[in-house]
């Protein structure tokens, strides 16, 4: 695990690692409701984050955390990448992301494998216990209206924004493997799931938007989902968009 100051014991610990509700049920949405979406921030450089990529993939498997409907996504960052590994999925844009979510927490440092829940806490990645409880506490967001064209070359994603936040899709690759040559996982095929391979805003915040973003056909099993997001971080609403 690394971390650019040092990791309190709480993050040592697994437990959540912002404010988040102590007790009782999370407020729940006023009618349909959208999965709670997960963002792991992981690299192929960091020998801590194989076990909270392996549990991100289950997660993705099941679709559910209890009685939760989950979308995970993972967002490889950059900043292992002078550790004698490049890893091919990493981009600047999910390092800053990570950032940004750092600052709106109250967070002083990121690290890997660090795992965001609804865009209002963040636990350890690979701690089951810690993300299962983050989860249960998470806002309970509603179902956004969103739709998707899938073509072989695109998708055309077209959504309306809530008043309160701008409308966002993550498209994703599933099953991916890398044979890692160098750094802390040296000699290790690592596997992935829902890596993410676009991120575009789709609509601005009481609007009605539509992108269409570029697939490579050289992805493997691909999918997405959207979401609405507030300025301070939280996502208020939800849907995936099947293939």
């Amino acid at each position: 695990m690394r971390a650019f100051l040092a990791l309190p014991l709480l993050g040592l610990l697994g437990l959540p690692l912002a404010c988040s509700r102590a007790e009782g049920e999370p407020p729940r949405a006023a009618g349909p409701e959208g999965p709670v979406v997960l963002e792991l921030f992981t690299s192929q450089g960091c020998s801590s984050c194989p076990p909270a990529d392996r549990l991100l993939s289950r997660l993705a498997s099941a679709g559910t955390v209890g009685d939760r409907a989950v979308a995970p996504l993972s967002f490889h960052v950059d900043y292992w990448n002078d550790g004698g590994w490049s890893d091919p999925y990493s981009l600047p844009a999910w390092t800053e992301r990570q950032r940004q979510y750092s600052r709106k927490l109250g967070d002083d440092r990121i690290y890997t494998p660090e795992l965001v829940i609804g865009g209002a806490s963040g636990v350890v990645g690979s701690n089951a216990v810690s993300v299962t409880q983050a989860v249960q506490r998470a806002l309970r967001p509603a179902l956004l209206s969103a739709t998707a064209e899938w073509s072989k070359a695109t998708v055309t994603v077209s959504a309306t924004a809530p008043d309160d936040g701008d409308v966002w899709v993550a498209i994703w690759e599933d099953g991916t493997s890398t044979r890692v040559r160098g750094g802390e996982n040296s000699g290790e095929t690592l596997g992935s799931d829902r890596v993410v391979r676009r991120f575009e805003r789709v609509a601005a915040a009481g609007q009605r938007g539509s992108t269409s973003v570029k697939l490579d056909p050289a992805w493997r099993a691909t999918g997405a989902v959207a979401f609405a997001q507030r300025t301070d971080g939280r996502i208020t609403a939800s849907t995936l968009l099947p293939r």
